[in-house]
């Protein structure tokens, strides 16, 4: 069996078996597993062994199930997706029971609106820059040492003046050329998901 690559998550042989396993659960006992991963995330090995004796599954199993929910809710919380789309892969390419993968996006999507805050979000308007050299200092025996200065004008979306602000960073070299480096990851990344 060939793995599947959706461009959020890489669907191989072992990830299958986990969601045969999820599969395998009854409604309730998914919706609390799944409830118990979201809010606790780490399984005491009590909770483990309870588990086990609860599923009537193997330690191996038991560890391949939680984390293969674990790994399936990660790689979608760093996704852009609606609620719809995601079932559908979850459901096709994942192989969810179609309840169990409604019930995933129903507690995914309470997440996600939980932890972003969607009507707060901010919109670029425009970027500028300058340069600064803070001069030599004979006390502390300082260098001159270059500045970038930049400057965000962000809104909130909608037009009015009174919503919009100005952040400003002011880097040196080092601080610069990561910032740099992570918006290079981050066109990558883009790219990526664009092929």
């Amino acid at each position: 069996m060939s793995g599947v690559n959706l461009k959020w998550i890489s669907v191989n042989p072992t990830l299958k078996e986990g969601v045969q396993l999820l599969n395998s659960l009854s409604a309730k006992k998914f919706h609390l597993l799944l409830n118990h991963i979201i809010t606790e995330e780490q399984f005491t090995d009590e909770e483990l062994a309870k588990l086990k004796d609860s599923l009537k599954l193997t330690e191996e199993q038991v560890e391949l199930l939680v984390q293969s929910i674990v790994h399936i809710l990660k790689q979608s919380n760093r996704i852009l997706i609606k609620p719809t789309d995601l079932q559908k892969q979850l459901c096709e390419s994942l192989e969810f029971d179609e309840e169990k993968a409604e019930d995933f996006v129903k507690v995914w999507s309470k997440q996600v609106n939980d932890n972003v805050d969607f009507e707060n979000r901010k919109c670029l308007e425009d970027i500028s820059w300058e340069m600064n050299i803070q001069g030599a200092d004979q006390i502390d025996n300082r260098q001159y040492e270059p500045l970038a200065r930049l400057q965000f004008r962000v809104s909130k979306g909608d037009t009015g003046e009174s919503s919009k602000e100005k952040l400003t960073f002011e880097l040196n070299k080092e601080e610069l050329i990561h910032l740099y480096n992570t918006l290079e990851s981050i066109q990558l990344k883009v790219d990526s998901l664009k092929k």
